[in-house]
């Protein structure tokens, strides 16, 4: 009787226990069933969470140091790499987007609203890259810099991931590295 009884208070902790929670490999499990596909294994949330923070801090810093020093539409081979560079960004992003929406019911940049507008500035970029790649030129013989356009491209995607960064930092989320 004694040994009943410690059975079901351990069958009934173990029930408990998956009542009342369901940890990320759990939840994967239960979105890879309803999306009818399996996410890639290294795809956890501290990896998007990485690479959120990496894709924030370091690349924009990249990205500004390029834009600040080394921009220049007469050479394709650099505007090549970058726009490839944040279109694997975005892509790696997207991926990362997709697992977090559907295992924490959240986007990789917190909401809808930020996550639109930072992949929106970034093909922004990439779509001016690409202009400039295909041989678009810019009139600048009033002085102006020829990179100009595109410069504003790349201080709107700046400007939108900084916002973004702010608004965690007002919400005690901090992103540094």
């Amino acid at each position: 009787m004694k040994r009943l009884a410690s059975i079901s208070i351990v069958l009934a902790f173990l029930g408990m226990s998956n009542a009342y929670g369901c940890d990320e490999q759990c939840l994967k499990e239960q979105a890879e069933t309803v999306k009818g596909e399996k996410f890639p294994s290294y795809l956890t949330w501290a990896y998007c969470d990485d690479l959120r923070m990496e894709f924030m801090t370091s690349t924009m810093r990249s990205l500004e140091n390029y834009k600040e020093k080394n921009l220049n539409p007469k050479y394709k081979g650099p505007l090549r790499n970058t726009k490839s560079f944040i279109e694997q960004r975005k892509e790696w992003l997207q991926e990362c987007d997709s697992y977090i929406t559907a295992t924490k019911k959240k986007r990789i940049f917190e909401d809808d609203k930020s996550t639109k507008e930072i992949f929106d500035a970034m093909d922004n970029v990439t779509q001016e890259l690409g202009s400039l790649i295909a041989g678009v030129q810019y009139d600048a013989s009033a002085g102006e810099d020829p990179s100009a356009v595109t410069k504003d491209k790349f201080d709107r995607l700046f400007k939108t991931v900084d916002d973004h960064k702010t608004l965690m930092h007002l919400k005690g989320k901090y992103v540094f590295r």
